[in-house]
């Protein structure tokens, strides 16, 4: 009995051991959990720093919010799903150090979410997560606006979508507008009002304030997601005269200095020609 225990002890103290290297030896990940941003139509690249991955594979998925899977897009250098904007590469830069990269061609907003890059046995798994966002293009306009009290203003905040998208509406209703004053008093809600309009492939979402006053300047941001675009209204009392009173003063300092740049160079040539008489 003794023996069998003596036994089985050592059998126990082998595989502590062998699986004590077999962790050692594992892959580890470097890379971090990190955000990573891309423009729509544009190519993602996401990629993973491993260090020690012999012969084990590195997976790719993407995670599906909706359903709260992981389902997989490429098994070491072997696809798993039919889209074609779907690519593998790889490189190594030592013999413990290699890189591995996925990519993603022609982006659309579905492409936008949590991928994962994984490795895994029967004993262990190991991964980071890479939340891929999708920036749209987004134009405010006019950017800086002034106005006399009393002018109706009109801003107007667009963003470039997906044709293939079928939530633009949602979308549209994502676009929201900030108000950040340089002054006391409080904009009324019924000077303000927002119109949503869906043209070709742009969603675009008005400002509109009848009859601005004092009280509406300052900074107007449009806002969609993670995006933002900013927007200068001025108001006040004779704008556009100062306004055009500062560009004639700003042209006559211009032409007071083409005046004397002209006298100064007919001098140099007076002095040239001088000497050049003297001579």
């Amino acid at each position: 009995m003794f023996q069998l225990k003596q036994v089985f002890l050592f059998i126990l103290i082998v595989f502590m051991i062998k699986l004590t290297i077999a962790v050692k030896n594992f892959p580890q990940i470097l890379t971090k959990t990190y955000n990573q941003t891309s423009n729509l139509s544009s190519t993602a690249i996401l990629t993973c720093h491993i260090r020690d991955l012999g012969d084990h594979h590195v997976t790719w998925f993407k995670y599906n919010s909706l359903t709260s899977l992981a389902y997989p897009l490429v098994v070491g250098k072997e696809l798993f799903t039919t889209d074609k904007r779907y690519s593998v590469s790889s490189y190594s830069t030592s013999t413990r150090d290699s890189y591995w990269s996925l990519e993603i061609y022609e982006l659309n907003q579905s492409d936008e979410g949590i991928y994962l890059c994984q490795i895994a046995n029967r004993r262990e798994t190991i991964s980071i997560s890479i939340y891929l966002h999708i920036q749209i293009p987004m134009i405010l306009s006019p950017s800086l606006l002034y106005v006399e009290p009393g002018t109706n203003v009109k801003l107007n905040c667009s963003i470039l979508i997906d044709n293939d998208d079928d939530d633009n509406n949602k979308s549209l209703s994502l676009i929201n507008w900030l108000f950040a004053s340089n002054i006391f008093n409080k904009t009324k809600p019924n000077d303000i009002h927002v119109r949503r309009k869906l043209i070709n492939n742009s969603l675009n979402s008005y400002l509109i304030i009848h009859h601005a006053q004092i009280y509406h300047s300052g900074i107007w941001a449009c806002v969609y997601k993670r995006q933002r675009r900013t927007a200068r209204l001025i108001v006040e009392k004779d704008v556009l005269q100062r306004q055009r009173i500062s560009a004639l003063l700003s042209n006559n300092s211009k032409r007071h200095y083409s005046l004397l740049n002209h006298l100064f160079i007919s001098f140099i040539v007076y002095i040239i020609d001088y000497f050049l008489y003297e001579q």
